[in-house]
């Protein structure tokens, strides 16, 4: 008989606690992240500490893909995130941006997903309640499934692409 996986889950209702679990997951990470977030106006990356914990999984993870962010527009980034700009260009190796086709906009669901284990979501790109966990269930499944198929429709973005001069 199959033991059935432990699924732990917490909720938040503010934009501070969904920052602190988006670091704590972040944190936990070994080799992935996943990501998708209308714009990260809410995330708090471009901090120092969320800075140094990207850099920290860029170091360590042996994965080419081992950060990939989805996006409605890149505009955010592009005016207000010189250092996450910088990160992401200088580890190109290992980190890709798109955006999703403008017909996936309706999407509203802002998620990470780390090591393919722990999740941090937001019900809506408009409210800051949401939840973090451990997923045994599937809902962590479906979330993946999801942004793999925007991901493969999605358009490559020029953030943190470096420029071949």
């Amino acid at each position: 008989m199959d033991t059935p996986r432990e699924q732990t889950e917490q909720t938040f209702d503010s934009y501070g606690d969904y920052r602190a679990a988006l670091f704590a997951a972040i944190g936990n990470a070994r080799q992935t992240l996943i990501m998708f977030d209308p714009d990260l106006r809410e995330t708090g990356l471009e901090s120092p500490q969320g800075i140094a914990l990207l850099e920290r999984l860029c170091a360590q993870s042996t994965r080419r893909d081992a950060v990939r962010i989805l996006l409605h527009t890149t505009g955010w980034i592009e005016r207000e995130c010189p250092r996450l700009t910088r990160l992401l260009a200088h580890h190109s190796h290992c980190t890709c941006v798109r955006t999703v086709d403008p017909g996936a906009r309706s999407w509203s669901q802002p998620f990470l997903i780390a090591d393919e284990r722990h999740v941090v979501t937001r019900f809506h790109q408009d409210l800051p309640r949401g939840k973090i966990g451990t997923d045994g269930a599937g809902g962590l499944a479906l979330l993946a499934t999801q942004f793999e198929t925007f991901w493969m429709n999605g358009e490559a973005s020029a953030v943190g692409t470096p420029l071949a001069l």
